[in-house]
């Protein structure tokens, strides 16, 4: 994939998201860099990073974010949902501190538990990205 690909598969996304949000939330690592472009193409200003972590078979969020969400639209992004767990704890952790949570992602697959609410395809194998 080259960032040309990158850059159009984002700006078809963002056409697929029906709603504005008040702030994005990047899925680091994989999340960041989509998320950044989405919020560019959506015209959201604030963007946040929230950390997941795989320890075991569970995931939890290791790097918080400390700003007030409570009552704002929040958008999750990751590049790709192998399992979709990491977006799971993410939605939860933004949704305990009261933030009304819609996810994104570019690329699904088969595998994938909880299917996100805006993604642009499901494709049969991880996907290698221009940041890799």
């Amino acid at each position: 994939m080259t960032w040309q690909e990158l850059e159009s598969d984002v700006r078809s996304l963002a056409a697929k998201i029906n709603t504005t949000p008040d702030l994005i939330v990047g899925v680091a690592r994989g999340g960041v860099i989509p998320a950044v472009l989405l919020s560019n193409v959506l015209k959201v200003k604030d963007l946040y990073v929230l950390k997941v972590r795989k320890e075991g078979e569970r995931r939890r969020v290791v790097a918080e974010i400390f700003t007030d969400v409570s009552g704002k639209k929040v958008l999750v992004v990751e590049d790709m949902l192998e399992t979709g767990q990491s977006m799971v704890v993410a939605k939860a952790y933004l949704e305990s501190k009261g933030a009304s949570v819609e996810t994104a992602c570019l690329y699904t697959m088969s595998i994938t538990e909880t299917p996100p609410d805006f993604f642009l395809r499901e494709v049969q194998e991880v996907q290698r990205f221009p940041w890799e």
